[in-house]
């Protein structure tokens, strides 16, 4: 029994050191690296709509391919040079990216900053399982510091601290 038991408990233990690490994403680090991407970005702040009940669990006990993307509405404003001026009002697509037994997720009918590719139509917003696309409820200082960032004026996170 004690042998079994060892064992049971050195898989559980083997599979919790398998679990997905992540670097805490924010937001002016993903706007330099899509920034720096050769694709087209989008920068939008304001709040999407979609049936929550259609977002997979955060973990997968079989892990396999992504979930098919959930039908979406945006409503909000786009990033410009003068800051979150531009009215997007949009369909989207919400798609869901797993790795390993663990999946990204979202939030309905809240605030938010999605970093969409801008050659989507409709736009996609990823929500992958380390959060580095999307990131709900920004300070006001997030925004500011992403209008600087757009103008070029010094974009670095330490400003926020």
């Amino acid at each position: 029994m004690k042998p079994l038991f060892l064992a049971a408990s050195l898989a559980l233990i083997a599979g919790q050191a398998n679990a997905l690490s992540c670097m805490r994403p924010d937001p002016i680090s993903t706007f330099n690296r899509v920034a720096a991407a050769p694709e087209n970005y989008y920068v939008l702040y304001g709040t999407l709509r979609f049936d929550a009940d259609a977002l997979p669990p955060s973990f997968v006990d079989q892990p396999g391919a992504d979930p098919e993307p959930i039908d979406a509405f945006f409503r909000g404003k786009g990033l410009t040079r003068n800051g979150f001026t531009s009215d997007y009002i949009s369909p989207a697509l919400l798609q869901v990216d797993c790795v390993a037994n663990y999946c990204g997720s979202a939030q309905s009918d809240i605030e938010a900053l999605y970093f969409v590719r801008a050659d989507n139509d409709p736009v996609v917003m990823t929500a992958d399982p380390c959060g580095a696309m999307i990131f709900p409820e920004p300070t006001q200082a997030v925004l500011d510091q992403l209008t600087a960032c757009m103008q070029g004026n010094g974009c670095s996170a330490e400003a926020l601290q």
